[in-house]
């Protein structure tokens, strides 16, 4: 009789562990934030969604954060292309507008109108990844990672026709939360 009572609760451990599967597993949130030359900058906003403007041109997914109390703003655009309707992803880096790539812009201190200290022409960058987390409390969220990019900062010389390129800075992106209409 103790044998089996001991081979059910084997059992019962056996199942129990069996149906904790890796897909059950909790996601630990990510702390908001972005690294531009290793200063870091925790994300108080929320991301949206904003039509490029142009027939046929990918969405996208843009940031307005607020700078210490300056009234400037730091705005990140990422284009992802994405195959479907789906914008879950993992996209690489490219200009070609291709099916899978990203782009990515960054407007640094500006006031969102003609101000700015710098912006960027993309340049490298390692993998965009999109992943949709469910809901909390009616709204969809997902998380955004981009482990490393290289800024190509500078200007565009309009007389010339070319972009002038003045260094590169490091950054890097990490968002957990939704992204508005």
């Amino acid at each position: 009789m103790v044998l089996r009572f001991d081979l059910r609760v084997l059992i019962l451990a056996i199942f129990t562990l069996y149906s904790c599967s890796s897909s059950d597993d909790v996601v630990e949130p990510i702390v908001s934030h972005y690294f531009l030359e290793g200063y870091e900058t925790l994300i108080q906003t929320q991301m949206y969604r904003e039509s490029s403007g142009e027939q046929g041109d990918a969405e996208q997914i843009r940031l307005l954060e607020p700078l210490n109390n300056t009234g400037l703003f730091d705005l990140i655009i990422f284009s992802p292309v994405p195959g479907g309707s789906e914008l879950e992803g993992v996209y690489v880096y490219s200009k070609t507008g291709d099916i899978g790539t990203y782009d990515l812009s960054f407007v640094h201190s500006t006031d969102g109108n003609d101000q700015w200290e710098w912006y960027t022409n993309g340049e490298n960058g390692l993998k965009l990844s999109i992943q949709y987390m469910g809901k909390t409390d009616g709204e969809e969220r997902y998380r955004v990672i981009l482990e490393d990019f290289d800024l190509n900062y500078g200007y565009w010389d309009y007389l010339a026709g070319k972009w002038v390129s003045e260094g590169i800075k490091k950054f890097s992106f990490g968002y957990e939360g939704p992204i508005n209409d």
